[in-house]
């Protein structure tokens, strides 16, 4: 009996602590389960503000680690995703290209030199970089003083033939399927070709004058007369600068107008030029001549000479420039929202597989690659590698799948490092500063009329990572208002405790 009674005092405080045990963990599963709807409770709350009544939301946000669901809403549905579609197109070429592709420009010549004179033509390949802008270089024209100075030491002062682009890598369509034809003359339209320089617009600085008796100073950052500026600018007093600027369609005649303030600070607009290639050679000819190299020919396009089909190899090299990595130029490219960057892979993608320089051609192999990620084809709509054209379609989950896949890319590290920082560069320099977003949030942004997204990756204060995707569709008012929301849900997100 009394062995009996020992054991009884050795069970029962073990069903005790059994029972205890089993009420703390059944307390804490159900705090987590309220932490959550609390959640939830808040993102509804936030998403279903009533100024937003008319617009479409689309949703979801996932754990990287369990891929659990942490909210939805509408995320299998189509929606533009405006430059969001940067995110497809650059998970793409890092996957079939790989971080240090870099783009290949080669100078040739037909020619013999005897007595410092050239006799033939200088022939530009390229297959569309678009790094000789002041991202990479100091100057845009850097590669041209420095072929200047290849052909001086060549001892070349005269040359008798043409300058000419290939311009036959790409195909003609120099713009987007689906592109807005009103915004041609801005630079987030620039046009896309296989030689690109100053990405293609031009740089005009605007300083105002101290008074309003005189004029206002205009300097384009990359002087030529392939183009001319045309200034109809008024000066006034008081009240705000109110510029606007023109090219018609086919010319390079930069108009300027409206109102400038004397007094006020310099600015910059970008208008684009049209003729890329053209605009190529005829800079590289009037760099040449300023570094003393006469020129007697033309700078024209391989497509003004009628039958050509030419490769480098037809020709004599005289030098071969490679770009700067894939990885840094993907990075300007997110991280800015440059879509002609994002123009330009596709076509390079279906260059470097097949040689056909069309978006078609890279279209089928971006395709293949979502279909990897788990994206069925015919399940989306990319039609265009920007996010200009309003006929690309796709859902937060389609984006989120591709956002996870990259997670566990080989090419992580170059993929994480390309997107903005909120609170610290690119898109989201200015967005949830001072909040635990910022430095924490690295997302792709989206904007184009009545279109709002941002999709990425945020980490909680508890250490869960996710992996996010916001679309907003039909939305007519400000860019602030949908910023307002999503960054608020990121702020909640970045702050949150618990974990599934």
């Amino acid at each position: 009996m009394k062995n009996f009674l020992n054991s009884i005092f050795v069970i029962i405080p073990s069903i005790l602590y059994l029972f205890i045990f089993i009420g703390c963990g059944e307390s804490s599963q159900i705090e987590k389960q309220n932490s959550f709807l609390m959640l939830k409770n808040k993102i509804d709350a936030l998403v279903n503000d009533s100024s937003f009544a008319e617009a479409n939301w689309g949703i979801q946000i996932q754990s990287l680690k369990t891929g659990k669901i942490w909210y939805s809403k509408n995320q299998n549905k189509m929606f533009m995703p405006a430059s969001n579609e940067k995110i497809p197109t650059a998970s793409a070429a890092l996957t079939l290209l790989g971080p240090n592709f870099t783009f290949e420009t080669d100078l040739c010549t037909d020619g013999e030199i005897l007595d410092s004179t050239l006799h033939g033509d200088l022939i530009v390949f390229g297959d569309g970089d678009p790094t000789l802008y002041t991202k990479f270089y100091n100057d845009p024209r850097d590669l041209f003083y420095n072929w200047a100075e290849l052909l001086k030491e060549k001892g070349i002062k005269n040359i008798e033939g043409n300058i000419i682009a290939d311009d036959k890598t790409f195909s003609y369509d120099s713009l987007g399927f689906g592109w807005s034809f009103d915004g041609l003359d801005s630079w987030s339209y620039a046009q896309i070709s296989p030689l690109q320089l100053n990405e293609n617009y031009i740089d005009i600085n605007i300083y105002p004058p101290d008074s309003i008796n005189k004029t206002a100073v205009i300097k384009p950052n990359l002087p030529s007369n392939y183009y001319k500026i045309i200034n109809k600018l008024t000066i006034s007093e008081t009240g705000r600068n109110e510029i606007n600027y023109s090219r018609h369609v086919g010319t390079n005649e930069i108009i300027l107008s409206g109102n400038v303030i004397a007094g006020s600070k310099e600015f910059q607009i970008s208008p684009t030029i049209t003729n890329p290639s053209l605009f190529y050679v005829t800079v590289f000819k009037e760099v040449l001549q300023e570094s003393e190299i006469k020129v007697n020919g033309n700078a024209v396009t391989s497509t003004e000479l009628g039958i050509w089909n030419h490769k480098p190899e037809d020709f004599k090299i005289i030098d071969k420039h490679e770009s700067a990595p894939l990885k840094e130029i993907i990075k300007v490219m997110m991280k800015r929202s440059q879509n002609l960057y994002a123009e330009t892979l596709p076509r390079v993608i279906g260059w470097e597989k097949e040689k056909k320089g069309t978006f078609n051609a890279g279209k089928k192999y971006v395709s293949e690659v979502l279909e990897n990620f788990g994206i069925k084809p015919n399940s989306y709509r990319y039609m265009d590698g920007s996010g200009l054209s309003r006929y690309d379609y796709i859902s937060p989950a389609q984006i989120v799948k591709i956002l996870s896949a990259m997670w566990t890319s080989p090419n992580k590290n170059y993929w994480f490092d390309a997107l903005p920082i909120a609170g610290e560069d690119g898109t989201l320099q200015n967005r949830m500063k001072g909040t635990k977003a910022q430095g924490n949030v690295r997302a792709k942004t989206g904007t184009i009329s009545n279109v709002r997204a941002l999709s990425g990756y945020v980490t909680t204060a508890s250490g869960e990572e996710l992996v996010f995707s916001f679309l907003v569709n039909n939305f007519l008012g400000s860019s602030k208002s949908t910023e307002d929301i999503s960054d608020g849900i990121l702020v909640l997100l970045a702050s949150f405790t618990s974990s599934y």
